[in-house]
């Protein structure tokens, strides 16, 4: 017993744990992230359930979209001006009262738009100030550990978002359901007062005249530091092309489903979703473990190449299932264990969220080791208007392509990009 507690206050994630303001942090993650990735599919729940249409649902998923484009960058800057402390608070408070004006009844389509509007600028300011906390909370030999738990964080919300919105809106009712996802902000609000504050605001640095000029220089000051900051560049480069793909994947979730497999669409969340979240869990995990064993550059090879692999195969999945191995591996299994289609293609999803996580945590450390508090949030407000402006494309065309194309072709083209990057990596 003695031995297994050695064991595991040596392990760098006990460690980093351990860090109170840190520990805050992430519980302060785990409310918000969870409300914020519920209110999602709640209000997509609703708007379909009262208005009857996909258009209606468009708009609302460009009303969360666009501010990402529009905003990003500049409140990266303001964030960098800002206690980072005070920002996520407001933030978070901000986005608890948006949420009570869903509880007026026969609320207008336009003012919906309006409310989920607000929500999405609210956060283009809280998400330039979450990771940039980490490494005033960590010493930098444990920032890989840091950024495994801060992933955990965020992929179990996710894996809650999917899984939980739907019940709970059936249970609580649509009053009920806001009025927690609320009060997660207000908890998420609350612990971010227990951590110490990141910085203090200089006198220069408050609003004044020629703010606007102020600002153009500091997004060209950003820029500038990207050109020579080379590894923080392409760890935007990589995050950005990662999240795209991930972005594509779920508009061609659906077709796949129906086309590829011939199940039920309803069935994405648990045999793609779920698996994809569970390995992305595992994965953080994972490389927090053994992240004096391995470099960050291989971490995120191997992650492309993982993915990629996975992507090539989903289209061919159901061909499997008739190779002689898994016939062979059924006789000898109990019946209730017999290997099928869809535990070949949920343990794929679970590859590829493995793969991603490898993506994710090293290039996420990548760019806190180096990046100094003064460009930090500007870094992440550039990484959240990249995101939202290369994926606009893809996304709108994954579908129509998918269509011409069909689906399995569009994956397989995906899979390829993945691999042939994780290739090019691998050798230069």
């Amino acid at each position: 017993m003695n031995i297994i507690k050695k064991i595991l206050g040596a392990n760098d994630i006990v460690k980093v744990l351990r860090i109170k303001p840190f520990l805050n942090l992430m519980l302060s993650e785990f409310f918000s992230q969870t409300a914020f990735n519920m209110q999602h599919f709640v209000i997509i729940f609703i708007i379909y359930e009262v208005f009857k249409s996909n258009t209606a649902v468009s708009g609302v998923i460009l009303s969360f979209t666009i501010p990402s484009i529009i905003f990003s960058v500049l409140a990266g800057v303001y964030v960098d001006r800002w206690d980072k402390k005070k920002v996520l608070f407001y933030t978070n408070f901000l986005r608890a009262i948006l949420l009570l004006f869903f509880l007026i009844p026969n609320l207008h389509l336009a003012a919906i738009y309006g409310v989920t509007f607000l929500l999405a600028v609210a956060t283009q300011f809280f998400l330039p100030a979450e990771a940039p906390m980490i490494p005033n909370l960590v010493k930098k030999d444990l920032m890989v550990s840091a950024n495994s738990i801060f992933g955990v964080g965020i992929f179990v919300t996710v894996l809650i978002g999917y899984i939980v919105s739907g019940p709970l809106l059936l249970i609580l009712g649509r009053s009920y359901t806001f009025i927690l996802l609320s009060l997660l902000f207000f908890i998420s609000a609350v612990f971010i007062l227990l951590i110490p504050s990141s910085k203090k605001v200089k006198d220069n640095q408050v609003l004044g005249d020629g703010v606007g000029e102020s600002i153009i220089i500091e997004i060209k000051e950003v820029f500038a530091f990207m050109k020579k900051a080379k590894k923080v560049s392409t760890s935007l480069i990589l995050l950005t092309f990662s999240q795209t793909i991930l972005f594509v994947f779920a508009v061609l979730g659906p077709g796949y489903m129906s086309q590829i497999l011939y199940v039920r669409v309803e069935s994405l969340s648990w045999i793609l979703l779920a698996p994809a979240a569970a390995g992305m869990i595992v994965g953080s995990l994972t490389i927090g473990t053994l992240s004096k064993k391995i470099s960050l550059h291989t971490a995120i090879t191997i992650g492309f190449l993982l993915e990629g692999l996975v992507f090539i195969f989903l289209p061919h999945g159901s061909r499997v299932e008739s190779y002689r191995i898994v016939q062979t591996l059924n006789e000898h299994l109990p019946r209730f264990l017999d290997i099928n289609i869809l535990h070949i293609i949920m343990f794929s999803a679970f590859l590829a969220g493995l793969g991603n996580s490898l993506i994710f945590i090293p290039a996420n450390t990548t760019i806190q080791t180096h990046t100094t508090e003064e460009f930090r949030g500007r870094v992440y407000g550039l990484l959240n208007a990249l995101v939202g402006a290369v994926s606009l494309i893809p996304v709108a065309a994954a579908g129509g392509l998918a269509d011409i194309l069909g689906v399995g072709t569009v994956l397989g083209g995906l899979g390829f990009l993945l691999f042939i990057t994780g290739i090019f990596r691998f050798f230069f």
